[in-house]
């Protein structure tokens, strides 16, 4: 299998049972990274962990015992890898907030590029301290990424913890109140407890802030549809 077609199988068609026994037994460096990966949406983060192990993958193999709350050993590898990334960065200011003593606050496309994955990786592992110790620190990441309370936001969204996801959209609301996915969000939460009117207001509010933002456009038609039947 060439590469385009290993990445469309996981990121595109997402099958991952039939990709996982394909590369089971695979050599190959790039595949045995996608079984990894699929391993990680399994939550099997032992098994995630022993491949990027094999494969000397060292922020990665601290972001699996990271996953099954070895924040020690997560702690032992990522100080031990020399080289300054992104990545490592953010890992080493991730593990601050999760200690809540924050040294190194990360920039602006630190948070833009890890926040919202990892946040949503913990939260599916399970780890509700880790998480909430995280975004308590919300206004510290704010400095440097006014977006990241729409970051938080949209995990939560995503994740179906509604109550806790209006809290920071509306902070985000706040901060940037153009932004139309803002709103849009915030009409879910909204449609979650069955306000029908604050989700229309919300969603017509996104449309006009985003120059007819589909996303709103489609979701309002589909609430005024629900209600003329």
């Amino acid at each position: 299998m060439n590469n385009l077609e290993l990445l469309t199988k996981f990121y595109k068609d997402k099958d991952y049972n039939s990709l996982k026994h394909l590369l089971l037994y695979s050599n190959n460096p790039k595949e045995k990274e996608i079984l990894a990966r699929i391993y990680i949406e399994e939550k099997n983060y032992q098994a995630a962990s022993a491949i990027y192990s094999d494969l000397n993958m060292q922020f990665e193999y601290g972001r699996c015992q990271l996953l099954m709350g070895n924040i020690d050993i997560t702690k032992k590898v990522w100080n031990n890898i020399q080289e300054e990334t992104p990545a490592t960065l953010w890992g080493k200011s991730l593990l601050e907030f999760i200690n809540l003593y924050v040294i190194h606050t990360p920039t602006f496309f630190q948070i833009r590029a890890f926040l919202e994955v990892d946040l949503d990786a913990l939260l599916k592992a399970n780890l509700i301290s880790y998480c909430e110790n995280i975004v308590n620190g919300a206004h510290i990441l704010a400095q440097n990424n006014q977006e990241s309370y729409k970051f938080i936001g949209r995990v939560f969204v995503n994740n179906k913890y509604f109550e806790l996801a209006e809290l920071f959209l509306k902070k985000a609301k706040d901060v940037c109140y153009v932004d139309p996915e803002i709103h849009f969000l915030l009409a879910k939460c909204y449609l979650s407890k069955k306000d029908i009117n604050n989700a229309k207001k919300a969603l017509e509010t996104s449309i006009e802030k985003g120059y007819g933002y589909y996303p709103a456009k489609k979701l309002l038609s589909e609430i005024n549809y629900s209600n003329k039947i």
